[in-house]
């Protein structure tokens, strides 16, 4: 029996595991989010309090057991009431805003902490090591409270460091809009056509976190790219069909002179998908494609866009495989341009394997949280997908991930500007 034969039982046994475990942790990815903050929103300021101002004793067992289920109580509360933000008086709202963005700031920091703590208890363990191996006992003693303060240092500022961030996310880094423009050459796009303008845009999340002014600013942006073709990757909406009368008329002054098109996300599905396409139809001139095709004359070739409905394998991870997107594409002739809207991204390699040119998704908003320095690679939507932002390319294949002009959850954006794509596709 082969190496590779051996290997096989438990190879499959390490990735049902896997499979079971990411399962579990992403049906209830919200209740542990929330554990999380409640338990970080005490521990986190105690912890500092103590090592940069030790004049306080800590709570005792009893307090600490108390206190995060009294907190994931009032967050539960919150959240729930936070619903009805839109009729608040900003007496209220701003106090609920402030709260909500302290509390997520905190359970970054408890992460950080864990983390430090982690590197703490190893350093600790080889000092340890060294103590009995070698015959430096004092020198062990010694060094073993320099190391303790000192990560204690470390990771007070970083605290410090990590706070100041967020606050530049919620108060700046969430207002900046950037066009990224993009030439893909594609392969089915006659040679004797000109040059297609499309405007990508995606994630509007229209609710709590996008003001009537917003979404007239970045409507009249992407008019003024004066693109030939307007594509809308899905969540539209963000959870509330309430903001339908209000918001939905302002996205009818979208323009481009082949149209504007739209697929639904998995927040348009929470709101209700019918709603959401009422909505459109009632409100726009945007056309709405359910896993359905549109055949548009352009010039003298013909254009396939190809619209699929939102499924996932969760809230995050979307599906690999799709056989409506291969029934959808079997009616398809091979040699012309087709490009799908998906919301979610993980469905390109199967489109990249129909022959798909371009696929435009969404719903990763770039990670919303990136570093600076390669945001490409580090940013939070690396856990979900391996297509998190930007552009990729397969089997002369396309896909673009925008990064979106909305929000979810919270109104922060660090190094992960909102984004308007402008794709110029060409031979």
């Amino acid at each position: 029996m082969s190496t590779a034969q051996t290997k096989t039982p438990s190879y499959q046994l390490a990735s049902r595991a896997f499979h079971w475990i990411s399962s579990v942790f992403f049906a209830n990815f919200f209740i542990l989010l929330l554990i999380t903050i409640s338990l970080s929103q005490w521990i986190v300021p105690v912890w500092f309090l103590n090592v940069f101002f030790p004049i306080h004793s800590l709570p005792s067992a009893a307090t600490a057991l108390t206190l995060t289920p009294i907190l994931f109580c009032l967050n539960l509360f919150l959240l729930r009431f936070s619903r009805r933000l839109p009729t608040l008086p900003t007496v209220l709202r701003l106090p609920l805003r402030i709260y909500f963005a302290s509390a997520f700031i905190a359970a970054f920091c408890f992460v950080f902490l864990i983390l430090c703590g982690v590197v703490w208890a190893l350093l600790s363990f080889l000092v340890a090591i060294c103590g009995f191996l070698l015959p430096f006992t004092e020198l062990h003693l010694s060094v073993q409270p320099v190391l303790t303060r000192g990560f204690q240092l470390f990771a007070g500022v970083s605290l410090m460091l990590i706070t100041g961030l967020f606050i530049y996310g919620y108060l700046g880094g969430q207002r900046q809009l950037h066009v990224s423009e993009i030439e893909l050459p594609l392969a089915h796009w006659p040679a004797t056509s000109p040059h297609l303008t499309i405007a990508h845009i995606s994630d509007l999340h229209i609710g709590t976190n996008l003001t009537a002014q917003e979404l007239k600013t970045y409507v009249q942006r992407v008019n003024e790219l004066r693109p030939d073709l307007i594509l809308l990757t899905g969540d539209i909406l963000d959870s509330n069909p309430a903001y339908i009368p209000d918001f939905f008329p302002y996205l009818n002054a979208l323009h481009a002179r082949h149209g504007v098109f739209a697929c639904l996300g998995n927040h348009d599905r929470y709101a209700g998908a019918q709603a959401v396409a009422a909505g459109l139809a009632d409100y726009t001139h945007i056309t709405l494609l359910q896993d359905q095709v549109s055949h548009l004359a352009i010039a003298d070739t013909t254009l396939h866009l190809i619209g699929l409905d939102d499924r996932g394998k969760d809230w995050a991870r979307g599906l690999d495989t799709d056989t409506t997107l291969t029934h959808l594409r079997a009616g398809i002739p091979s040699r012309e341009p087709t490009i799908l809207l998906s919301h979610r991204p993980d469905i390109f390699p199967a489109a990249s394997s129909l022959g798909i040119d371009l696929t435009l998704s969404g719903h990763t908003h770039g990670g919303q949280f990136a570093l600076p320095f390669q945001p490409h690679q580090f940013n939070l939507a690396r856990f979900i997908t391996r297509f998190p932002r930007g552009q990729y390319s397969l089997k002369d294949c396309f896909l673009y991930v925008n990064r979106g002009l909305g929000v979810t959850g919270q109104r922060i954006r660090l190094f992960t500007p909102r984004e308007i794509a402008l794709l110029t596709c060409r031979a």
